[in-house]
């Protein structure tokens, strides 16, 4: 999925180990960049699909202990970046995420694979293993895309096309 540096108005088509989800993308990319307490609140909109920053707050009141209005800044914010719709219901409004929460996950895990040298890239996906609790349905998977993955004969250093800095 390569949805860099455009609004999503479209719909699109992600794969990822054996789901398949279409859904209607508003999110800008070039603000994609969410930090950890709005993914928080974002992992919270996932769960409950539309929601209110009441219910929010409630599941995140002794975790976290942020103020009804911290929570309402960081909504206000996934609005601004696209990431939720909001719509209002009564004297309440309710958020709606625009993407699935796998589809983020494929933006975020692209957009740090485009912050690393592409010689480290192999490095990040076995750390990553390394860090992850895998059911065999898991290890299955991923065969299956190594095995569908096409191999070259080297893999070139972008450092100086990305940084103007190279450390390989």
């Amino acid at each position: 999925m390569d949805i860099k540096n455009h609004n999503c108005h479209h719909a699109t088509s992600l794969k990822l180990t054996g789901l398949t989800s279409t859904t209607t993308n508003n999110i800008n990319t070039n603000d994609f960049n969410i930090s950890d307490s709005e993914l928080v609140v974002m992992r919270i909109v996932w769960s409950l699909g539309a929601t209110t920053a009441d219910q929010i707050y409630s599941k995140l009141d002794k975790t976290y202990q942020w103020a009804p209005s911290t929570i309402k800044t960081f909504l206000a914010r996934l609005v601004k970046k696209g990431l939720l719709t909001n719509q209002r219901v009564s004297r309440k409004y309710v958020y709606q995420a625009t993407c699935t929460e796998d589809e983020a996950i494929a933006q975020m895990a692209q957009d740090f694979m485009h912050k690393i040298c592409a010689r480290k890239h192999t490095n990040v996906i076995l750390e990553m293993i390394d860090a992850s609790n895998l059911t065999e349905d898991d290890k299955v998977a991923i065969d299956d895309k190594i095995a569908e993955k096409p191999s070259v004969t080297e893999v070139a250093c972008d450092c100086l096309d990305n940084l103007q800095y190279c450390s390989c």
